[in-house]
């Protein structure tokens, strides 16, 4: 455990973990490094994405083997698919999330972002984005066709066309400007059961379960784990980030869990291991009965007093529309907005990205906003605390880069937007939508590493594309450091 400095930055997390290994409990950390080295054809985009099923094909990135398909596909076309996969599977992610996905057409652009799109698709051949795409496009990655610079374009109307969608998500959006969120290690420190929620449990059933567990004898609490996980009254409070859920579970103060759609299949696995009951949504028994589930598996178990005496959990104002954000920029008198997000990624040390190069930032007079697991960090770090003259500010989870950029368009700020940094990715929809952001002319950073360096060109291509919008995409071939990223941040 002599790295553990490496694994997350959270103090009570590097206890949790010393905990978990003298107990034999193999976490998520654990079998990321049994991994290594992982595939290096997939890192590097050379293994081929096409459904013909005659392959496997694989390209040697060293030149001394394979350098075709078996049809005949070269590396370039291979890497520049492969980023097409990723990229219809993201545009997928948004339109299942949408309701009446089946009828939905794709509205009309915000009026601050409406100039900035239209360029754009001017810039990919012209017409107007069409939902039909993705399935045309679904079909097309069935045999090889087509140049790697038509599949590039292609990845880029994906993802305008995935920001497109996600703007007309609604349901995403609560009501009011503002909501409220409880979140950090101080949710567990007082002693009574709880109830962890993961994924996107049945919105119906938690609403059902929150209301009768405020009357509830025993007091049983509800939190989430890693997931920013929306109900009637606003976000659930929020115990930890998305890469320490295991790491809470191993605790074992959590007495209940519920899962919904997404949950890792990890995350029951080890409550069944801890023994601790574990409920669907889809198939879950009416509330009383789920409370009195956990009040008998919180008197069964072992208390913990690792989370005694903690600071209470921390509370932040999330920004929940473009509007509500725009106010916050107009009024602030910094050089520049830095935006900072993104999901938990085991290649770097949890929480040290979003927590070293936010406060940097914001001391050269930047103003800064999070979401996702990087703002759940800057929260727990006390980063937007409400005496401050002026906080980093917290955006919607999913939405959140969408929403400032909306923002900085309609105040005619987007000189003003230095960039748009991924600490990390949790889906294709999050690659695909920083693609589409790029080319709607931002400069868009993602953090770890994407499978792209298989082919000079492609790179080359995508570069092209997106400096005609004004845009820039970085990344890297390793997982960057805290310093790489706030070099990027200062070169504009």
């Amino acid at each position: 455990m002599e790295t553990i400095h490496l694994k997350t930055i959270d103090p009570v997390s590097q206890a949790l973990l010393q905990s978990a290994a003298a107990r034999g409990l193999g976490l998520n950390w654990e079998r990321y490094e049994k991994l290594q080295p992982q595939d290096g054809f997939l890192r590097a985009g050379l293994s081929c994405p096409y459904g013909c099923l005659q392959g496997p094909c694989r390209i040697d990135p060293f030149g001394r083997g394979a350098d075709q398909g078996i049809c005949g596909l070269d590396r370039d076309r291979m890497v520049a698919a492969s980023l097409l996969r990723i990229c219809l599977n993201g545009a997928l992610e948004a339109l299942a999330d949408l309701p009446g996905s089946d009828t939905v057409t794709v509205p009309a652009w915000p009026g601050s972002l409406a100039p900035r799109a239209a360029q754009a698709l001017e810039n990919l051949g012209g017409g107007d984005l069409a939902v039909h795409e993705v399935f045309q496009i679904a079909a097309r990655l069935h045999r090889p066709g087509e140049t790697a610079e038509e599949l590039i374009r292609w990845c880029l109307r994906l993802g305008l066309l995935t920001v497109a969608i996600m703007n007309a998500d609604e349901a995403d959006r609560p009501p009011g400007d503002k909501a409220s969120c409880r979140v950090g290690y101080g949710l567990l420190a007082a002693d009574n059961p709880l109830i962890g929620c993961c994924g996107q449990p049945a919105s119906a059933f938690l609403d059902d379960l929150a209301e009768a567990a405020a009357t509830h004898d025993p007091a049983v609490g509800l939190v989430a784990l890693g997931d920013w996980i929306t109900m009637a009254s606003g976000y659930l409070p929020i115990a930890c980030t998305s890469g320490e859920t295991e790491l809470l579970l191993s605790s074992g103060r959590i007495s209940l869990l519920v899962c919904g759609f997404r949950t890792d299949p990890s995350i029951p696995a080890i409550c069944q291991k801890l023994e601790i009951p574990v409920i669907f949504t889809h198939e879950a028994p009416e509330p009383t009965q789920t409370l009195r589930l956990a009040v008998a598996s919180h008197n069964a178990r072992a208390k913990t007093d690792i989370f005694q005496n903690r600071p209470a959990a921390e509370k932040a104002e999330i920004v929940m529309t473009a509007a509500a954000f725009q106010s916050k920029l107009n009024t602030h008198k910094g050089d520049g907005l830095a935006l900072i997000g993104g999901a938990d990624a085991l290649q770097q040390s949890l929480g040290w990205i979003a927590t070293e190069v936010a406060p940097a930032l914001a001391g050269e007079g930047m103003q800064v906003a999070g979401w996702g697991d990087a703002a759940l960090w800057m929260i727990k770090r006390g980063m937007t605390r409400s005496e401050d003259e002026d906080p980093v500010r917290v955006l919607n989870p999913l939405r959140g880069p969408l929403d400032a950029l909306e923002a900085v368009a309609a105040s005619d700020a987007f000189d003003r937007l230095r960039g748009i940094c991924y600490c990390g990715l949790n889906s294709c929809r999050d690659l695909t939508v920083a693609l589409g952001l790029a080319m709607l002319g931002t400069r868009v950073c993602v953090g770890t590493p994407l499978p792209l360096w298989g082919s000079q060109p492609v790179r080359d291509r995508l570069t092209v594309l997106l400096e005609g919008s004004g845009g820039e995409f970085a990344h890297f071939d390793h997982p960057a450091d805290a310093g790489e990223i706030l070099q990027w941040f200062r070169e504009q």
